[in-house]
């Protein structure tokens, strides 16, 4: 369960790292 949670959490962090990646693009096309 604890690896399941692990897994988890470590994918969300990259996804969140992910979208802040690509709004900080957007922002730099956009301005």
């Amino acid at each position: 369960m604890w690896r399941k949670l692990g897994w988890f959490a470590l994918i969300w962090v990259l996804s969140v790292a992910a979208l802040g990646l690509v709004a900080m693009a957007l922002r730099a096309v956009i301005s």
